[in-house]
């Protein structure tokens, strides 16, 4: 405030990166049978919410809130009766209610609340923090939290991990009284809460009709029990046949949502077969559709992301901000050795060498190898012990020094079985992955920006996620325009190898692997030069996520190749090579 603005205006218009769900509550509701990946879908929504829309979001376990007791933790269904129902419904509203006001106050009894709330501890302080401090920044009371100019607004995400045991809970939404009952008791919000708040209820339901989907989910969970010691392997083929008994069991209680025109006043989104064919309901306003759009795209399926930085740019080398150079010698070291893991690792392809006596135009994709001798890469077969050619994808950005890291990838075509052909590793250049602009610091080194714009290193420091470059970008504005990405990447489940740039990759590692998204911009250290980040995602992969940028969850590999490229650029130089390729290439 000055004498000539007394009253000035302490929160600017939201960017789209925080304009997802100003001041609105939204309580998202899973229903539908067991092991169809529920509670993946809703943990992924719920970071997809957090970091694209800045939604404050938190996901609700009833089977952590059933006591042991009626919850036997073997599977089968559960003692309780449906008189039951509401013993622990009215607690589990407390919480829910506390959350959605936005008092951070527990129940009563002090023991439902913190075991029912699946937040990580490290990420829901880290995300607290970032929240205080984007207050203090902007100049917002804390204490006024209801302000629809103010508040990014709040999405309660309830479900539940054990469906057997929580069936007749009233909050497990597995009837249609059960539902009725769920609407009426958030409908009284409105009326006790002291901030009069509405709230608006989205049911959910996921459905598989495919056997093949049926079984990758049972295949999955079957794993994750060997693997973590609560099934012996030998035991494997009658616990699948046990599960799939249950699963019938629950059928024949369980209601599902009702298309006959009882149910129609009901917001609810209908999945079935992970996004194959969606059927929605009074799902009206901005997020609820940007909801049903992730929906669409996300599974629980297994798939691999790979996230490879460039190799080295001439402008690298020089400490220069953004541009276009082409990268160096160790650039195109990097990108041999990216090629080979590439065709081996990714795509699981044959290596073979060209005769001698081949020439160019006898070889039927000439850019494989262009001279005799050379290494070329072709297909396996599904009888090869190794098993056959993996389908994979391929995005580079539009800048020429992602471009070439990726050149020297092979992408031969491979035969589907149902005759037709996949061409792997096509390149895709996408632009929304570019590096972020730099503005009129484009071309600077950080010292000439210090002289240019004085105050440009200081209000970074202060605000690297929301500072702006002049006339350039800022964090906020890689996520609005790499969530088109995202949203497409979520929908495949083929192999995806992401050649960019590091704040572009600083995002997109973050959004994976659960890092709030205030923490992605001082992400120094994961995202290097010459390392391929693997990160493996599948049904179990959202219970690994621990939220902090210094511990990557352990469906994280890493593959360092910074001593190869330094070996092989010092025998090179050693030989009197260089490394370089023609520009063409």
């Amino acid at each position: 405030a000055t004498s000539i603005n007394p009253t000035p205006t302490t929160v600017p218009p939201p960017i789209a990166a925080l304009a997802g769900n100003i001041g609105e509550r939204h309580v998202l509701i899973f229903v539908g049978l067991p092991l169809v990946g529920k509670r993946t879908i809703a943990l992924r929504l719920k970071r997809y919410l957090r970091f694209f829309h800045g939604a404050k979001c938190k996901a609700f376990d009833i089977a952590k809130f059933t006591p042991p007791s009626s919850n036997g933790g073997n599977g089968a269904m559960s003692p309780m009766s449906p008189m039951d129902a509401n013993k622990h419904a009215h607690d589990f509203f407390d919480t829910l209610r506390n959350f959605l006001e936005g008092s951070d106050d527990k129940p009563a009894n002090g023991q439902g609340g913190a075991a029912m709330e699946v937040d990580n501890v490290a990420n829901a302080t880290a995300t607290a923090t970032a929240a205080a401090r984007r207050a203090s920044v902007n100049g917002v009371d804390p204490v006024d939290r209801n302000a629809k100019n103010v508040d990014s607004g709040r999405v309660a995400i309830i479900f539940s991990s054990d469906c057997m045991s929580t069936f007749y809970e009233n909050w497990s939404g597995s009837s249609k009284e059960r539902r009725r009952w769920i609407l009426s008791s958030l409908a009284t919000l409105s009326d006790t809460s002291k901030s009069k708040i509405r709230v608006k209820t989205i049911f959910i339901e996921v459905t598989l009709t495919k056997d093949g989907l049926v079984d990758n989910i049972l295949e999955q969970k079957l794993d994750r029990d060997i693997r973590e010691g609560r099934l012996r392997g030998i035991n494997r083929a009658s616990a699948s046949v046990e599960w799939k008994e249950r699963v019938n069991d629950y059928r024949k209680l369980y209601v599902t949502l009702q298309e006959d025109g009882s149910e129609d006043d009901l917001s609810y989104i209908k999945l079935i077969n992970y996004g194959e064919r969606v059927l929605t309901n009074r799902m009206r306003a901005y997020l609820p559709q940007r909801i049903v759009q992730f929906l669409t795209a996300t599974h629980p399926t297994k798939h691999t992301i790979y996230l490879c930085r460039h190799g080295q740019s001439e402008y690298n080398t020089t400490g220069r901000l953004g541009g276009n150079s082409p990268i160096t010698e160790k650039g195109w070291v990097f990108a041999e050795i990216l090629a080979r893991f590439a065709a081996e690792h990714v795509c699981n392809l044959k290596e073979v060498k060209t005769p001698q006596s081949t020439l160019c135009s006898d070889l039927d994709d000439p850019y494989l190898a262009t001279t005799p001798g050379e290494t070329m890469w072709s297909s396996r077969g599904s009888s090869d012990p190794r098993g056959g050619s993996v389908r994979a994808r391929l995005w580079t950005s539009s800048m020429l020094r992602t471009i070439q890291t990726a050149a020297l990838i092979p992408h031969p075509v491979l035969r589907l079985p149902d005759g037709g052909n996949w061409e792997s590793m096509s390149p895709r250049v996408y632009r929304n992955i570019d590096e972020i602009f730099a503005g009129d610091c484009e071309g600077m080194t950080p010292d000439e920006v210090a002289v240019a714009h004085p105050q440009a290193t200081t209000l970074r420091k202060m605000d690297k996620i929301g500072y702006r470059y002049p006339r350039g970008e800022s964090y906020f504005d890689l996520i609005s325009r790499i969530e088109p990405c995202i949203q497409e990447m979520e929908s495949y489940t083929e192999p995806l190898l992401i050649v960019s740039h590091q704040a572009i990759l600083r995002c997109i590692f973050a959004y994976l692997t659960g890092v709030d998204r205030e923490s992605a911009p001082g992400m120094e250290t994961q995202i290097q030069q010459n390392v391929v980040y693997q990160i493996d995602l599948d049904a179990s992969s959202e219970g690994k996520i621990t939220g902090d940028p210094n511990h990557p969850p352990a469906f994280v590999t890493v593959h360092d190749f910074r001593e190869d490229v330094e070996r092989v650029v010092s025998q090179r130089r050693a030989s009197g090579g260089t490394g370089y390729y023609p520009q063409g290439r």
